[in-house]
């Protein structure tokens, strides 16, 4: 009876094994059948669910051609792009696929959504998104109101899109959520010139201005206007030199100039750009009355009207030249108007209390034209540009050559303090023949 009793025990102890085993066993295949309860993938609840009927509610859920995602860069600019259009898009298998787990894993709940990527697609994207939230620099700059009251125009920083950076947000190893909403990651960039260096200046005034006169009805107006709207508002730094070539270019059909008068040594020829050295004579002669340094000037070939001898300027694109050097303290900043027949060009800079800038150009040698005969006519400029001296007889009178000489005068408190010869010009005597001389000017 006792060893019957022994061996019913061990039968149901072996029998309690197996049960409890089978329990294990079954427990822990019941993560491999269906979806343990609490299971979420981004906020969708899987619980229970066959892995297939998982996969087809987290598609349902998501929803992903409908989906967008908004980028943010700075101020608050913004701008959604479809998910589709990104180059990536939710790996349901894979992400189901990584909720099989045994029953004792129960308490992991939350699983992230795997995403496949289109490596192609994501750069050209990324590539369309730092184009589109790039903001280059704004350097800080001068503007001068209309009663000459000199302001700064604010600096404003540049920003680029870190594109690695957005890369990883977008298709990292997977999203706990999908963000509806991303704040781009920004490299900011200084501009080379910020509002406190200029502010730094303030005030700037008038310092030298200066006016010429011509006629307001021609294609030679017209260049005159168009050669000094480049000019204004432009800045010279300290220590820079303004090269009037640079600045305004060539003159020629393509850039808006029409044809006038030019002088070809002591010729006078249409061609484009015609007048365009008075408006360099009108700046040069600003600049001078403003303490500017001549680097690189010439006179024409014949006196012209529109300004004393000695003071004149003239130009030919990769020719000649007119370069002036700011030698100042501060930048200068010029404001050119052409109007009503009037010329003129103002310089602002950093006053000096009771400094005034005088030019005095004195003639220190004539020399006569030689006579001739009847038959041979005086040469005449056009548009006020000649240095004809012919009169209404039959034997005009050529004009005399000229040797002059350019100073500058500082005067302070009625004194000249300091005089400073500038430069000689040398206008040849008028020939009956016309001169070699090639250098063309306007």
């Amino acid at each position: 009876m006792l060893a019957a009793e022994i061996h019913y025990r061990r039968w149901v102890m072996k029998r309690r094994f197996w049960v409890i085993l089978a329990v294990l066993i079954s427990m822990s295949l019941l993560g491999y059948l269906v979806v343990l309860p609490g299971t979420q993938v981004c906020g969708i609840d899987l619980g229970w669910l066959s892995f297939s009927q998982a996969a087809s509610v987290l598609e349902e859920a998501l929803s992903w051609e409908s989906r967008s995602l908004e980028l943010v860069g700075l101020d608050r600019d913004s701008q959604k792009y479809p998910m589709a259009s990104i180059g990536i898009s939710p790996d349901i298998e894979n992400t189901v696929r990584a909720l099989r787990r045994p029953l004792w894993l129960i308490s992991k709940r939350r699983y992230p959504l795997l995403l496949q990527v289109d490596q192609e697609r994501k750069a050209s994207w990324l590539d369309a998104v730092a184009e589109r939230f790039r903001q280059d620099p704004l350097d800080a700059s001068f503007n001068i109101t209309q009663d000459d009251r000199v302001e700064v125009i604010s600096s404003r920083p540049g920003v680029v899109v870190d594109k690695d950076a957005l890369a990883e947000s977008v298709s990292g190893d997977g999203w706990a959520e999908i963000p509806a909403r991303l704040y781009l990651p920004l490299v900011y960039i200084e501009p080379k010139v910020t509002t406190e260096q200029l502010e730094s200046h303030l005030p700037l005034e008038v310092i030298s201005s200066y006016s010429t006169y011509y006629q307001d009805t021609n294609d030679r107006a017209h260049n005159i206007s168009l050669a000094s709207s480049v000019l204004d508002e432009l800045t010279i730094s300290p220590g820079q030199v303004l090269s009037f070539n640079q600045i305004t270019g060539p003159r020629s059909k393509e850039n808006g100039y029409r044809k006038a008068g030019v002088f070809i040594g002591d010729q006078v020829v249409d061609d484009y750009g015609g007048g365009v050295c008075q408006v360099s004579t009108t700046l040069y002669v600003a600049l001078l009355k403003a303490g500017f340094e001549i680097v690189e000037r010439y006179n024409h070939g014949m006196p012209v009207s529109y300004v004393p001898l000695g003071l004149d300027a003239t130009v030919a694109y990769d020719i000649l030249d007119l370069k002036m050097k700011n030698c100042l303290d501060a930048p200068c900043i010029l404001k050119t108007e052409a109007k009503d027949g009037c010329l003129t060009v103002k310089v602002f800079g950093k006053k000096v209390p009771d400094l005034v800038i005088e030019l005095e150009a004195r003639v220190v040698k004539e020399i006569p034209a030689q006579p001739v005969s009847d038959s041979v006519t005086g040469g005449d400029g056009i548009n006020g540009e000649d240095g004809g001296n012919g009169d209404a007889g039959n034997t005009p009178k050529l004009r005399s050559g000229f040797m002059v000489e350019t100073w500058r005068k500082y005067i302070r408190d009625g004194n000249v303090v300091k005089m400073e010869k500038l430069n000689s010009s040398w206008y040849p005597p008028e020939k009956a023949v016309p001169s070699s001389d090639t250098r063309g000017g306007t």
